[in-house]
């Protein structure tokens, strides 16, 4: 950790006494619960996985669906009619800022004093395991804010590969309390940069205590059709440049990249040099050091098993 980021979470440390002082409002704005905003579009290949393995743990499920291309907005709503816990609101918007505005709904119409910000290409090893999360959370000062950063066990290619560099994802804050100074964030500069938190799309006030959790309990399906695992590539730069004028579509963006930086004049060569270039990269699941699978992507194994 660099010593800037050191110097912040001691800061954040001292501020987070500032609610129990009588200086900043306690976090008591909504009941007790958890919210799990799940912000979605075509992946309908993870999305029903995704939500069952986090419907015992929520209080509320907040599905922000963006979803055109494939068959996702109808498992949603097959999900919701079985389930009154799940929310779906139907959003769309094509540009840079839409991830953070479709997260920045979750907050809005939130009724439950605990956010989880759940990926909808994340699946839970069991519910037991978010269970055991729940608990923490429910015994933690009642009267501090905090953002409580967790891990992901990283799976690429295919179920049963992962990245060699990173088979262990980065920590991320993806539980927090609900606040109304809680906001999104479109585009990053240097003040966020110096005196802010910001985590994918939100950003967090200084009397937020950080934590970190190391349990494995999140898989990370990063498995898709090969034109859209290189557009993802580019779409982190994409959202933080914000330039809707001159790259309207992500499209725009990557292709401008490509010619640029990779010297290729269209998409569909760059697909095939990033795909070549994504297999050496990958060596075999590490089932010893993380575990079985969670029971949600058993049967995925099964059908995968039986093509190869």
């Amino acid at each position: 950790m660099s010593v800037h980021n050191k110097l912040k979470d001691i800061a954040r440390t001292f501020f987070s006494y500032l609610p129990s002082l009588g200086l900043i409002k306690k976090p008591h704005f909504h009941e007790e619960g958890i919210s799990v905003v799940i912000p979605v579009k075509d992946e309908e290949e993870w999305i029903e996985p995704s939500i069952l393995s986090v419907q015992d743990v929520a209080d509320e499920i907040i599905v922000i669906d963006s979803s055109v291309e494939d068959n996702t907005t109808k498992i949603v709503e097959r999900l919701a009619d079985r389930n009154d816990k799940i929310r779906h609101v139907r959003f769309y918007c094509e540009a840079p800022n839409s991830f953070a505005l479709a997260c920045h709904i979750g907050l809005v119409v939130a009724h439950f004093k605990w956010m989880f910000k759940w990926d909808s290409d994340c699946v839970a090893r069991s519910s037991q395991a978010l269970m055991d999360w729940r608990e923490r959370i429910m015994n933690l000062d009642k009267n501090k804010y905090y953002v409580i950063q967790i891990p992901r066990i990283n799976l690429e290619g295919d179920l049963f590969h992962q990245p060699r560099d990173c088979p262990f994802g980065g920590y991320e804050g993806r539980i927090f309390t609900w606040s109304p100074e809680l906001r999104c964030v479109l585009k990053n500069n240097d003040i966020e940069y110096w005196v802010g938190d910001s985590i994918w799309g939100y950003r967090f006030p200084p009397w937020y205590k950080k934590l970190r959790w190391d349990d494995a309990y999140v898989f990370h399906c990063n498995i898709k059709n090969p034109r859209r695992m290189l557009l993802r590539m580019f779409w982190s730069d994409w959202m933080a440049i914000n330039d809707y004028k001159r790259f309207p579509t992500l499209e725009d963006y990557a292709l401008y990249r490509i010619r640029n930086e990779w010297k290729m004049d269209s998409l569909d060569e760059a697909v095939s040099f990033f795909s070549k270039k994504s297999l050496d990269s990958l060596v075999p699941y590490d089932k010893k050091r993380f575990g079985d699978y969670p029971e949600l992507l058993k049967s995925k194994l099964e059908k995968e098993t039986q093509k190869n």
